[in-house]
């Protein structure tokens, strides 16, 4: 009798195993949107720990950011972990937001510096 319960158990606990992952919120962010939203709240990271700047500062942009998108932090959240249990597919969405904030870089450093000017060969 107790060989039948563990075994049903076992069963159990395999089939919950075998999903392929959890079950897709109804609000689900588009992966474009999702990418954009990343590299957004990367900045401001990045703008809190640079600029040591209050924790509201930061709280009041974090929310212009989610309003701008249109997207809750609470759906963003929930995107968020949903992409997390696909590890190659957030690794790709991770690195088009990486590649994103470098080409911001370039095109940030190119309208700080004045162009090159080529010095006339006497």
């Amino acid at each position: 009798m107790r060989f039948r319960y563990l075994l049903i158990a076992t069963l159990l606990l395999g089939m919950m195993g075998c999903t392929s992952g959890p079950p897709k919120p109804d609000d689900l962010i588009a992966k474009d949107k999702y990418i954009d939203l990343m590299v957004e709240l990367q900045l401001i990271r990045s703008y809190a720990e640079n600029a040591k700047t209050d924790s509201l500062t930061i709280d009041s942009l974090t929310n212009e950011v989610f309003k701008k998108y249109d997207v809750s932090s609470e759906t963003f959240m929930a995107s968020h972990r949903y992409y997390e249990h696909f590890p190659q597919q957030q690794q790709s969405r991770i690195e088009k937001a990486i590649d994103q904030l470098k080409m911001d870089q370039v095109t940030d450093t190119t309208k700080t510096q004045p162009p090159y000017k080529r010095r006339s060969r006497q």
